[in-house]
């Protein structure tokens, strides 16, 4: 129940107390009148006469002027009382203001009369009086009702005013008001808090922690909205721009190393696009970047496209990278489907890795678009393996005890019939897209072991990368061994990294793949070590010959004691089940200095060498 309700239930009773209180006043101030009216009546009719009434005869002139409503008179020579009832003298104001009978004694006491008057006229008089009372209190409370219920709407509508609209006048109650205003400025200052923390979230479900543009979860969005607009068709420009060296420079710099130059590739792209408003940013994976500019014609993304490949050039040069991003281009609009305008997009990217360093191509609508992709590719990489377009790097591992053998670490780079390098992340790529990924490792290890043949000293001991691909590989497997037990000595100078998240997923090949070096007399490596929670397990089931601790945990090591103290278990480790312990990605001598007081067996990054052309006597280099 509501105050109003309380308030009109209040009213009701406060109406019926009053009239009971009327009732009581009329009553207290008539009483005494009717009782003096009744008593007026033993003057008038000598009622304390010594006369006896005896019969019936004399009580009927007694009463015949009807001034009695009950009269009893009892004496001696009555056998019973003579007693009279007016039936008429009834009703509920005569009740209400009933009042006690008189007794009259004769005056030689042998007669008593008992009587109520009739009070006629008062009687008469009582029910206007009450009427009126009666009728003036309702109209009194059926005003009180009238205005508090025009209060209350008044004060629902102020407050309704108040409440909905933002600058609503003062209502007719300075107080409520000052309070509504006070409690309204704090729930909007709540709200907007809430609104803030609101888009706070939302950007940060949509945006890329590292380089701050959108993630990958806008792209879709809006791409999907574009696709399926209804209302007018839409045209836009979709742009895929790969970074090309990210996994180079993570594996050889560090991960800290990789971030910085997305943060660069980043500015780039936002320093050419900051012109044109219409273009978003949105980074859809690790290595990739997505630009969607709506409403853009085919003549202004070249422009734009040019102008980021002079950047990129730039950023190359300065930092001298083999390249440093590509760029796949195509045109799209409403009512097409997004895997269409990904592959027609991926495809333009896949032919600009094939064009040039850092080139960028426009693909035109084709149907076909995504077989015709693979197939280049196929040709690419058949070329690539039939004109052996393939230069081998080499970075050197030091190895610090004098009585150990290092050995140097072979990468490939890969070189088009124009003489333009193709990123060696995409080879491998497309490759494994267009199963070709164990023909080009067979080929890539046979370069390797010709090469080692050719070597004069015959002591370089050489590291090969083998993916996950071949490891699970039977035919593969036995392919390598067959190769390796032909020629001992070339298997011994060999040492076959395998990453340690690689193994750890597939352990029952891995094993096996472990099982092989070690009957060929070649060496094994687990690199990127100390990422995973299974590492030592790996050491145990695999028993390597050389662990290779990840360059992410290298990073900042001479501020980070939690990761010296893990460095020291993982050496500890490896030392006790007889491993050569070697840090990858050192880049600063204060790192080197930290882990030979740890007694590391060896140390790989940028502060021993880059990784070169590895140059063998009588050969004349590609590049």
């Amino acid at each position: 129940m509501n105050n109003y309700k309380k308030t009109m239930w209040v009213n009701y009773l406060f109406t019926f107390l009053s009239a009971v209180a009327i009732t009581l006043v009329i009553k207290v101030v008539f009483n005494p009148l009717l009782t003096e009216q009744q008593e007026q009546l033993v003057q008038e009719l000598s009622l304390d006469s010594p006369h006896l009434f005896v019969n019936e005869s004399e009580l009927s002139r007694l009463v015949e002027h009807n001034q009695f409503s009950y009269i009893k008179i009892t004496n001696p020579q009555l056998m019973l009382p003579l007693v009279y009832e007016n039936k008429q003298a009834t009703g509920i104001i005569r009740l209400l203001f009933s009042i006690p009978s008189t007794f009259v004694v004769s005056e030689n006491s042998n007669q008593i009369i008992e009587f109520k008057s009739n009070n006629d006229a008062l009687f008469g008089l009582l029910p206007n009086i009450l009427l009126a009372l009666y009728s003036a209190l309702i109209i009194v409370s059926t005003f009180i009702v009238f205005n508090f219920s025009h209060m209350f709407k008044s004060i629902e509508i102020a407050l309704i005013n108040e409440i909905s609209e933002i600058e609503a006048l003062p209502g007719p109650y300075a107080k409520v008001s000052a309070l509504l205003n006070a409690q309204k400025e704090s729930f909007q200052n709540k709200l907007n808090k809430q609104e803030e923390k609101i888009a706070g979230l939302t950007q940060q479900a949509t945006t890329d922690n590292l380089t701050g543009v959108n993630n990958r979860s806008s792209f879709r969005k809006t791409l999907t909205e574009i696709l399926s607009a209804e209302s007018g068709q839409k045209h836009a420009i979709l742009s895929i721009i790969r970074a090309s060296e990210l996994l180079a420079i993570n594996s050889q710099q560090g991960f800290m190393q990789g971030d910085l130059y997305l943060e660069n590739l980043t500015e780039i792209i936002r320093k050419v696009t900051y012109p044109h408003k219409n273009i978003s940013i949105y980074r859809i994976s690790g290595s990739d970047f997505a630009l969607i500019a709506l409403g853009m014609s085919v003549s202004e993304a070249q422009r734009i496209a040019q102008d980021l490949k002079v950047l990129f050039d730039q950023y190359q040069a300065q930092h001298k990278l083999d390249s440093i991003a590509y760029n796949g281009i195509s045109s799209f609009q409403s009512g097409q489907k997004p895997e269409q305008v990904l592959a027609r997009t991926d495809l333009a990217l896949a032919k600009a890795q094939t064009e040039g360093v850092n080139s960028w191509v426009f693909q035109q609508s084709n149907d076909n678009d995504n077989q015709f992709g693979q197939q280049q590719w196929r040709v690419v990489i058949e070329n690539i393996i039939a004109k052996k377009s393939v230069i081998l790097l080499h970075q050197p591992v030091l190895i610090l005890p004098t009585d150990m053998v290092g050995y140097e670490e072979i990468f490939t780079r890969f070189v088009s019939d124009d003489g333009h390098v193709t990123p060696a992340e995409t080879v491998f790529a497309m490759a494994q897209r267009v199963d070709m990924i164990i023909k080009l490792e067979q080929f890539i290890i046979g370069e390797v072991i010709n090469q080692c043949r050719r070597k004069s000293d015959q002591k370089s001991r050489w590291g090969i990368n083998i993916s996950s691909s071949a490891m699970q590989n039977s035919s593969f497997i036995v392919w390598l061994e067959r190769l390796l037990l032909r020629d001992p000595k070339v298997a011994a100078l060999l040492t076959f990294e395998m990453q340690e998240e690689l193994l750890d997923s597939n352990l029952v090949s891995s094993k096996r793949v472990f099982d092989m070096l070690r009957r060929t007399g070649t060496r094994s490596a687990i690199s990127n070590f100390g990422k995973g929670i299974g590492s030592f397990g790996l050491l145990r089931t695999l028993k390597p010959d050389l662990v290779k601790i990840d360059s992410s945990l290298i990073n900042n090591i001479e501020l980070d004691s939690a990761n010296q103290q893990f460095i020291r278990m993982i050496i500890d480790v490896a030392h006790r089940m007889d491993c050569t312990i070697i840090a990858e990605g050192v880049e600063h001598l204060a790192q080197k200095q930290i882990l030979e007081t740890m007694h590391i067996d060896g140390i790989q990054g940028f502060l021993i060498a880059r990784p070169t052309e590895l140059k063998i006597p009588g050969q004349v280099n590609l590049l």
